[in-house]
């Protein structure tokens, strides 16, 4: 019995994996369509005024072929942000202040891995991978400051569900495998104080990391 036991435990570990996925680029697309590279903050700034969203890369062919689950990205935090809103619905607000993060998969059938990583004044670039009536988030978090450490953003859930209330594109993605672009915006702003922003001042960090859950 204890044999069978132990025997049934080891079937349900081997059922699933959980893959790490080192990030290859990341930069931003900003709304004038002006790429920049390295770097990944969302929002807007004095310096940065028109609203930026960051782009990161990575290599889903460990995964290739896999039934997935779960999706998100472990991003590295930043001392360099400023958050201005509130959403009044939300617990502790006011007088807490939030930032929206908003994941969404690459725009597939609108621009390529290459246009995005290494284009600029791409037209309608931004608007085709960016706006959320082209490109849904397949999941969100909000935030209240620019650190959140430890904090895994959600990319897969509305991906999900039955039916589905984002573009099916990761699932598709790891199918094929290959490299694959996740998209982080700012997805609430009042747009009203010429700041909102997080992630300021950062460079590309290769531990800025997607992870893939599978059921296989």
């Amino acid at each position: 019995m204890v044999a069978m036991l132990c025997l049934g435990a080891a079937s349900v570990q081997a059922a699933g994996h959980t893959y790490n996925l080192n990030n290859l680029a990341s930069g931003n697309w900003n709304i004038n369509n002006v790429r920049t590279a390295n770097n990944y903050q969302i929002g807007f700034s004095t310096e940065h005024p028109a609203i930026q969203a960051a782009y990161f890369e990575f290599d889903l062919t460990p995964a290739k072929g896999k039934t997935v689950t779960g999706a998100n990205l472990l991003i590295t935090g930043s001392t360099d942000y400023h958050i201005s809103v509130f959403w009044p619905k939300h617990a502790g607000s006011p007088p807490q202040h939030w930032f929206k993060v908003g994941q969404a998969a690459m725009n597939i059938a609108k621009a390529s891995v290459s246009q995005i990583v290494t284009g600029n004044n791409i037209a309608n670039l931004y608007h085709n991978q960016c706006d959320d009536n082209q490109n849904a988030d397949g999941g969100y978090v909000w935030v209240s400051d620019g650190l959140h450490t430890g904090v895994r953003f959600d990319c897969f859930h509305y991906e999900s569900l039955t039916p589905p209330q984002a573009p099916v594109r990761i699932q598709p993605a790891v199918n094929a495998g290959g490299t694959f672009v996740i998209w982080s915006r700012d997805r609430f702003d009042t747009g009203n104080d010429g700041e909102n922003y997080i992630w300021g001042s950062t460079s590309f960090q290769s531990g800025n990391q997607m992870q893939i859950i599978t059921s296989n």
